[in-house]
């Protein structure tokens, strides 16, 4: 959906922002288009007043009645006083009754004396104006309307809007805040977490989709750190564990003084243990390989793997795959494939293995093989350092159960994922999944 996205939401709030601004303005303006057409702004009624006098200036004296008559409406009464020599006030002139006689005065182009305007007699309404312009032939123009300030809305209102602007402004920008501001603060509190605890539960995927995008790739590397001390811790349980026997014989046999008649057996010891050392430190070049990254052929890089194998007695074969400019460390994964590609010859006899780039969400490489596969409960122990399966300690197969640990150490430090699956009747079948986001 539109507004899943961050966009969308900002875009949602900015529109409502809108809406809600056109919408106070159209009710302020239909309540009070009703007294807004009624009450005249000043400039607006000194040029009507000032119309109709000069009309009534150039216009014969008898004539005058029937064009004030004509002129007026309802909210705009004209008569013409043809005896009114002396303008007289009837009510009490304001400041603003004086500013205006003089605006007008001054629009006429007469004397002051010539213009009156002061509340109209009897009139409820505080804006409603009686005004006077003495003719300069004799006789007077009356008018009667609503005159209001310049400005329609008084300082009460105007404050009042002010208040309200603000509050909607102010409760639009909370909104926005808290929208955005919420979803980063709950994911910044989880790293948080996840950097005093690394066994925290992952964090929810709430919020925009690029906030979720962010929240995956936490959780994901939260997953593999997880998995990193997991390998690390089982490695010096494994190392302690492989380590003590051999060094067990050693000293026995220093303490029972047989060093010179079981010497070929201490060095055989020795070697055993030197092995497996190598393996170790084979292991973390593994993980923790600071190869620089480079785009080049994954097919070619696949299809020399299977070769190395196959030059050293391995069947092998490789389906053909177009070309596939994938950006990786390219030493390191083919130390992965040729680990993955050894296992399945060494325990399965053969090995096929095909690539495939045509999945919407990864790009897929099998290894199968026709061996007697893995035990279901084994499949996730296979992964473990040092560890070997029973009917491989049994069948005195070589190896010290590292090149799957190794395998899966390089695909996830690429982002990827590698799993096992039963094949039909027999055999196994090793998946690697590398995100196709480092497609070239």
């Amino acid at each position: 959906m539109v507004f899943a996205d961050l966009r969308g939401q900002v875009a949602a709030i900015l529109l409502l922002g809108l809406v809600l601004s056109q919408l106070i303005a159209a009710g302020l303006y239909i309540g009070l288009l009703p007294r807004w057409e009624r009450v005249q702004r000043p400039e607006s009624a000194i040029s009507r007043i000032v119309m109709v006098s000069r009309l009534l200036e150039i216009t014969a004296p008898d004539q005058r009645p029937n064009i004030a008559i004509v002129s007026s409406d309802t909210d705009f009464r004209l008569r013409y006083q043809p005896d009114v020599s002396v303008l007289t006030a009837v009510g009490r002139k304001s400041a603003e009754d004086e500013l205006l006689s003089r605006k007008l005065a001054a629009s006429l182009k007469v004397p002051l004396e010539r213009v009156l305007v002061e509340p109209a007699a009897g009139g409820s309404d505080p804006d409603s104006k009686r005004v006077q312009i003495a003719l300069s032939r004799g006789g007077a123009l009356e008018v009667e309307t609503a005159i209001g300030l310049e400005n329609r809305l008084g300082l009460v209102e105007q404050v009042g809007l002010g208040i309200f602007g603000l509050c909607a402004i102010g409760g639009l920008w909370a909104w926005l805040t808290w929208m955005v501001n919420a979803p980063l603060a709950r994911v910044a509190r989880g790293a948080e977490q996840v950097g005093l605890d690394i066994q925290s539960p992952p964090l929810a995927q709430h919020g925009p989709a690029q906030l979720q995008r962010v929240i995956r790739a936490l959780n994901d590397m939260h997953r593999r750190l997880q998995t990193f001390l997991l390998d690390r811790t089982s490695m010096l349980g494994a190392i302690s564990h492989e380590l003590r026997t051999p060094l067990t014989r050693l000293r026995l046999r220093i303490e029972a003084d047989r060093i010179a008649g079981e010497k070929p057996k201490m060095l055989e010891d020795i070697e055993a243990m030197e092995h497996m050392l190598n393996s170790t430190l084979a292991y973390v070049r593994g993980v923790d390989d600071t190869e620089p990254q480079e785009v080049v052929d994954l097919a070619l890089l696949v299809q020399t793997a299977c070769d190395t194998v196959g030059d050293l007695g391995g069947d092998v074969q490789f389906a053909l795959a177009p070309t596939c400019r994938y950006r990786c460390r390219p030493h390191a994964l083919m130390r992965a494939l040729t680990n993955v590609i050894t296992n399945a010859v060494k325990h399965g006899g053969s090995a096929r293995v095909a690539l495939a780039t045509d999945d919407p969400l990864a790009v897929i490489i099998e290894v199968e093989d026709e061996g007697r596969g893995i035990a279901q409960d084994e499949k996730g122990k296979v992964f473990e350092p040092f560890y070997r399966s029973a009917w491989t300690l049994s069948g005195n197969q070589p190896g010290m159960g590292l090149g799957l640990s190794i395998a899966r150490s390089i695909v996830l430090s690429h982002g990827g994922s590698i799993d096992l699956e039963d094949r039909t009747p027999n055999g196994l079948r090793v998946r690697i999944a590398l995100p196709r986001a480092s497609i070239m």
